[in-house]
């Protein structure tokens, strides 16, 4: 499946927001955070990462197309997945995490908000090997889940392009 396009959510007061709230969490372990929103129709995206660095990497060198990570996101169901249960045989998947983990990003979790039309991502990571995901996220939900919420609000304004809409009412043949 070929992914669309992907933009870095940059704009100076979402990055200082972002940055002032990423320093304050107190999540345990967790040393990398990136928000992100999905267009699930066009299979286009959007993120705001929480190492500049690696945001520029990942741009710059196309990584998108070819994230294990991202391809998850749209491909699956599932409300949360691991970097642990990705599947990236093929050779510019291998290449995307090597490239995550020269930038300290070992493993992690993904939880996703799913709506018609559109998702919401959160990607909370850490450099250490010895990761835990079921068992980080089991004792830190609620942290998770408010952060998730605050996140979302956050870059709602910055990402509309990304949140396809689905008109879902219709009306019916006899109405005037």
């Amino acid at each position: 499946m070929r992914l669309g396009k992907y933009k870095s959510i940059n704009e100076e007061y979402v990055r200082d927001t972002f940055d002032k709230y990423i320093n304050a969490l107190e999540i345990p372990v967790i040393d990398y955070v990136a928000i992100g929103v999905q267009d699930s129709v066009h299979k286009t995206s959007a993120s705001l990462m929480s190492r500049p660095d690696w945001q520029s990497t990942f741009s710059s060198l196309n990584l998108a197309e070819s994230d294990p990570v991202r391809k998850a996101a749209f491909n699956t169901k599932t409300k949360f997945f691991s970097f642990d249960e990705l599947d990236y045989q093929d050779s510019s998947g291998k290449e995307v995490m090597r490239q995550r983990k020269r930038h300290y990003i070992e493993n992690g979790i993904v939880v996703m908000h799913r709506n018609l039309g559109h998702n919401f991502m959160l990607t909370l990571a850490t450099g250490y090997k010895n990761f835990s995901a079921k068992k980080f996220y089991l004792e830190n939900h609620h942290s998770i889940k408010k952060t998730f919420d605050d996140l979302i609000d956050l870059i709602i304004p910055y990402s509309s392009e990304f949140q396809t809409k689905i008109i879902t009412n219709h009306q019916d043949v006899g109405a005037k």
